[in-house]
Formats: C-alpha cells, sequence, structure tokens
C-alpha cells in the first residue's frame, strides 16, 4: 500500500517484548514514506531486547529511556515528545505497559510518554503469549483503552508465537500498522464513518480461448486509492478487484476484497454485495474498466496459429454494470470514471445523464503523465450542480479531495432516501 507520512513526527514506544525487533524495519519504513521525525521512548525492560544504539542510528534521534531526562532545553522529554509528535505507537504492548496505562501508571519513560499525551492519536499494537492475551485481567485492561476516544488499537493475530506455541498474540503485520498510523494521522478519520463504500478496480477480462484474453490497461491503482482513503476517513470497504491488479497493492488494506475476472462476474458480485441486508452499501465507486465488448464465442480449445496469417474475431456488446446498477439501487450513491482520449465534458455529462449516476470523473488517458498506470492522475469532477476540476496530483491525493467534495452530497441522499421510506 502506498502509505505517506511526510511532515509528520512520529513517537514510536518500544516495550520489553520479542516483537521489539519489528521496531527496526518499521522506522526505516516510516523514513521510506516521507516521515519527518521518529522519535523513539523506551520501557525499562526493552534494552534488554533491541539495542538502543541501532534504534539511534535507524531514527537519527536520540533514543530515551529514563524517564527523568530532560532535552537541552531543559524540557523532560517525555514532555517534548508529547508536544512535538503527531501520533504515538506502542510496539510491542506488552501486558505490563498495557495494564500501567489502563490504570493511570506511569514509572518508565514509555508510560510516562503516555501519561503526558493528550489530544492526539494514541495507537497500541499488543504482542504477547495466547495465554497472557486471554487472561481475563489483561482482556479488562483492553476493554478499558478502548473506551479512551484517543485511544486505537491495532489488534494481534493469530500466528506462531517465540515460544513455540502457535495463537492469537502475533503483533499484527507491517502493512495493517502503516493503515492503522496513516487513518489516525489522516485530516478526515471520521468523513465516513458508519458507511459502506463498494469500490471496483481494474480491467475485466474475457476469454478468446482457454489460453487468451481481452483486456486494457487499467492496472487498479485509482481504485486502490479510493479504497485506501474511505478506508482512513472511518468507511467499511468492499473492494472488487480484477486480476490487472497486482495484490500487493491492496496487501494489509482494511477491506474486504472480492476478486473476479469477467464482466458477467463483476455485476454478479456486485448485485450480491449491493443486495445484502445486514450491511448495505451508501457509495459505489466504478473505478473499474469494464470491457464494452467481449468474444461473441469462446472456442473450447486453444486457437492453433498453423499456417493462418490472419484471423477474424466476432465480439458483442456487454452488459452496461453501472447503469444496471444504478436502475436496480436508486438509493446507493454513485459515482463512475470515464476514461477518455479528449476531454469533452459535454460528452461527459451526457454519459452520466444516460447512465443515470449521480456523479463522473473525467480522465484524459490521451496524457502519458496521468495515463494507465501512472501514479497520478487529474480529473474533471461532474455532478448535477457543475464540474469542478481537481488538479494533476497523486492518484491517492486525487481520491481523498473527491471523496470530501462529495460528502454532503452522499449525506443528502440517505437523508432524502430515509424521508422518502418514511413518508
Amino acid at each position: 500500500m502506498d502509505y505517506d507520512f511526510s511532515n509528520k513526527t512520529i513517537l514510536l514506544g518500544i516495550c520489553g517484548g520479542v516483537a521489539a525487533y519489528k521496531a527496526y524495519d518499521l522506522i526505516r519504513e516510516l523514513y521510506r514514506r516521507g516521515a519527518q521525525r521518529v522519535l523513539v521512548a523506551l520501557s525499562d525492560s526493552a534494552d534488554r531486547f533491541i539495542s538502543p544504539l541501532t534504534l539511534q542510528a535507524l531514527s537519527k534521534e536520540a533514543v530515551i529511556a529514563d524517564h527523568l531526562a530532560v532535552d537541552e532545553a531543559g524540557v523532560p522529554y517525555h514532555i517534548a515528545f508529547a508536544q512535538q509528535a503527531d501520533v504515538f505507537l506502542i510496539l510491542p504492548a506488552t501486558a505490563n505497559t498495557l495494564g500501567k496505562l489502563a490504570h493511570g501508571l506511569s514509572d518508565d519513560m514509555l508510560s510516562t510518554t503516555a501519561i503526558s499525551w493528550t489530544g492526539k492519536p494514541l495507537l497500541l499494537a499488543p504482542a504477547m503469549n495466547t495465554r497472557m492475551w486471554e487472561n481475563p485481567m489483561v482482556q479488562q485492561n483492553m476493554r478499558m483503552l478502548r473506551e479512551l476516544p484517543h485511544v486505537s488499537m491495532i489488534e494481534p493475530c493469530s500466528g506462531l508465537l517465540a515460544c513455540g506455541e502457535t495463537g492469537q498474540g502475533h503483533l499484527a503485520d507491517a502493512d495493517t500498522i502503516l493503515q492503522a498510523l496513516y487513518t489516525a494521522l489522516h485530516p478526515h478519520p471520521s468523513a465516513y464513518q458508519g458507511k459502506h463504500v463498494v469500490i471496483t478496480a481494474g480491467g475485466t477480462q474475457a476469454a478468446i480461448d482457454p489460453v487468451r484474453v481481452i483486456t486494457n490497461r487499467s492496472t487498479g491503482k485509482m481504485g486502490i486509492a479510493f479504497a485506501q482513503e474511505a478506508s482512513a476517513m472511518g468507511a467499511q470497504v468492499t473492494l472488487i478487484v480484477t486480476p490487472t491488479v497486482n495484490p500487493s497493492l491492496y496487501q494489509g488494506l482494511l477491506a474486504t476484497v472480492i476478486p473476479v475476472e469477467t464482466v458477467d462476474e463483476m455485476g454478479n458480485a456486485l448485485n450480491r454485495v449491493l443486495a445484502e441486508p445486514e450491511r448495505p452499501a451508501d457509495v459505489l465507486v466504478m473505478t473499474a474498466a469494464v470491457s464494452d465488448f467481449e468474444p461473441n464465442t469462446m472456442t473450447d480449445s486453444k486457437i492453433k496459429r498453423n499456417a493462418q496469417t490472419s484471423m477474424s474475431l466476432e465480439l458483442k456488446a456487454t452488459s452496461d454494470l453501472l447503469k444496471h446498477v444504478a436502475q436496480t439501487f436508486p438509493k446507493l450513491y454513485t459515482l463512475g470514471f470515464a476514461a477518455e482520449s479528449s476531454h469533452d465534458l459535454s460528452e461527459a455529462n451526457a454519459k452520466r445523464e444516460r447512465k443515470g449516476i449521480d456523479a463522473l470523473c473525467l480522465n484524459d488517458i490521451s496524457r502519458t503523465d496521468i495515463g494507465f498506470g501512472s501514479a497520478q492522475n487529474e480529473v474533471t469532477l461532474i455532478t448535477d450542480d457543475g464540474e469542478i476540476t481537481v488538479e494533476k496530483a497523486p492518484k491517492r491525493d486525487i481520491a481523498r479531495q473527491v471523496l470530501v467534495e462529495l460528502t454532503s452530497r452522499i449525506e443528502d441522499k440517505i437523508s432524502q432516501s430515509v424521508a422518502a421510506s418514511i413518508r
């Protein structure tokens, strides 16, 4: 996943646990992804598991373990860190530290800094033996901490533990931790809270024979950017993704991922997800490049070249999935994408009206700097009340700006749907 921590100062608290060694790679990843500073605070026993000298070399900052230490200006480090950092991540959060934080105790650098930490996000990434994790006292402390408004948990997963046992208590993977940090630092962390956003990404495939397919150049990067941003803004995300999308792009994404290949498979997945009564969708973002045509027939065996110097292929039109969804689920807010080789706003708006969707993003694929596979894009967002140009930027920023722009419109449609159902 493409997480950006530019201009951010991240405070990393490290406890005395076997998983502490993973802090080395995390610090390097944070700097690689643009972090301005990574500050490090240690618990009393952390240096028995991890080297302060190595941490200092990687973080390029003083590594503090003494909670009575002061900086050059005479400010206690536990106060200075709380003043300077944007987010505080404790990794691994041990049973001992969780107990201290749950009861407001502070007797080392890490816990004293945590007590000084107010008004900004605090992330806890527990890691311990399964027996310790499942202990009722630890779980009670976890419940107390989860109730605090500024605290977020990066839940441990099941895996092989240092003791040789397998079970719950394994530190969450790096992508999950990075996603949690990105969400905590997001400027609109609750804009889509409680909403279910369904996103399609990539290019569909249509088989010619058992070996060959017709597809397109879509890499799915725009759709993945929307999924990442919607998740970071609090949405429950379902991602319908095709084989043209590299799985590494959505590894660690907090989303339900549904793989499909063909237009029909994507249509079936959309009908199934959008019709679920237990978690109805509020928004559909249709970034996928859905094939307009597919072979009229598929041969059962591979077509042999032999002495042929040419071949004719008869195509038929595929289903218009977006139009079908807009007609079938009128309460859903629908955003489509039009990848065109020209910037014709009147034609794009006519396409929006023809499909019956709420909004459409027009992007010019003839431009090499924002075409298929590019890390950047530039779109014109077209709604029933006009057009808005979202200037060239990384696709992540484009997705964020579009989602923010649509927030009030989505709320209005939901309110209108609720009012209509009451009448």
